[in-house]
């Protein structure tokens, strides 16, 4: 029995660690993500160099994303979570005795594979129950995963400002990071005994990271696929990401060309991650009134020209917020919406995999962003890429929303866990 052990009473129990860890996972990230870029700068690394660096990030993920998913189907989200925990303390370990480009990029290809398994992991606890109340703890997971991206980057900016040298607090920054993971390597070690795992004796982990593997999972995968609401969500979500890792890594760096402390940096990441959570808030009366495909839609445009805009706003560091705040509010609006499009259209056995699929088109997105931007920020400079880049994504975005207008509005599922088409 795969997720299906997660049912009933279990699953409703350990659907609040689903939310609140994914808030703990996402805050220990966001202690140290701001500063990435920052210090590859600081240590040599050119603009390409950097983006060249957040891409490998997603390559690993991109090989692994259905195999982890068919895997936490088999063998349960939480001893899931406690393999990719590991591959997170391997990737801070990395980053903190980091003094050079080598072990820098290795901890990008690290954090890349503790995302894809963790990610998927908590959002398969969270999917769990009939529509409403599945709905209610996906956004939950959403808030408090947005708290996470605000409160990680304002700790770690206290940090990393408290030092003379940027070094020195970018690197203390990384050891808070260190720390706080291994504190909730302690909790989710403790938590997971008393976890009801299904029975996987049958399960071989190695087999499912074979070759022969790794394609039955993503034939298994892509089938899911077939379904227009899942197409739907992976396209909407796709194109926020794209924006949301390409703001992650660039952003920092284009705001310390233009003057802003690291603190100020912080700040500013920090309430992207303020507007994401509040934007929960305001959720539920925009699905009152509108459809989530027009939600989705409408996010994705926000976000967007966002991007257009920042060469703008930068010039003032009150704009600059408000326009954070903004795209924040926009993608802290895409991860529930797309989860919800999605979910309502497989079965809870298969959810496993759903999030990998998920979670595989967002690093695809995050290959091609810090790739393309570091491009363009190399041979034209950052000013330039944000125009430009965020022109592209403002005609892929009207394009998308054209076409769904176009092929009429998804049909809502009359049950819980029915195809919605």
């Amino acid at each position: 029995m795969p997720t299906d052990v997660a049912s009933g009473d279990a699953g409703a129990r350990f659907t609040q660690f689903g939310v609140i860890g994914g808030g703990v996972f996402f805050t220990i990230q966001g202690l140290a993500n701001p500063f990435f870029a920052l210090y590859a700068t600081e240590l040599g690394a050119s603009t390409f160099a950097v983006g060249l660096m957040v891409t490998l990030k997603a390559l690993l993920p991109i090989v692994i994303a259905m195999p982890a998913g068919q895997l936490i189907d088999s063998i349960g989200p939480m001893k899931m979570l406690k393999f990719g925990s590991w591959f997170l303390l391997a990737s801070l370990v990395c980053t903190v005795f980091a003094t050079g480009i080598p072990l820098l990029a290795l901890s990008q290809v690290l954090i890349g594979a503790s995302v894809i398994i963790m990610a998927s992991s908590f959002q398969v606890l969270v999917a769990h129950g009939d529509r409403e109340s599945r709905n209610n703890a996906i956004k939950k997971y959403s808030m408090w995963m947005s708290g996470g991206g605000m409160l990680g980057p304002i700790v770690g900016g206290l940090i990393a400002s408290a030092f003379a040298v940027p070094n020195d607090g970018y690197r203390a920054a990384f050891v808070a990071s260190l720390i706080a993971c291994v504190l909730f390597m302690v909790a989710l070690f403790w938590l997971s005994t008393r976890y009801p795992h299904p029975d996987a004796s049958h399960v071989r982990v190695r087999d499912a990271f074979s070759p022969a593997g790794i394609v039955s999972s993503y034939k298994r995968g892509i089938g899911l696929a077939g379904s227009r609401p899942v197409q739907f969500g992976l396209t909407g979500t796709f194109l926020v990401m794209y924006i949301q890792a390409l703001y992650m890594s660039f952003l920092p760096l284009y705001l310390d060309q233009n003057g802003f402390a690291t603190f100020l940096i912080a700040l500013t990441i920090s309430l992207k991650g303020l507007a994401g959570m509040l934007s929960r808030f305001a959720l539920s009366g925009l699905m009152n009134r509108y459809s989530l495909e027009l939600i989705l839609l409408s996010a994705g445009t926000i976000a967007a020209v966002g991007v257009v805009l920042t060469p703008v706003a930068v010039g003032n560091p009150v704009t600059m917020l408000l326009l954070a705040a903004a795209i924040g509010g926009a993608v802290g609006v895409n991860l529930p919406v797309s989860i919800m499009i999605m979910v309502d259209a497989v079965g809870e056995s298969e959810r496993g995999k759903l999030m990998g699929l998920r979670l595989l088109a967002n690093r695809f997105s995050q290959v091609l962003s810090p790739a393309m931007f570091g491009i363009l920020g190399q041979l034209f400079g950052l000013t330039a890429a944000f125009y430009s880049g965020g022109a592209v994504l403002v005609a892929t975005v009207l394009g998308f929303s054209a076409f769904t207008v176009h092929r009429g509005p998804l049909k809502a599922p009359e049950k819980s866990g029915e195809p919605a088409e």
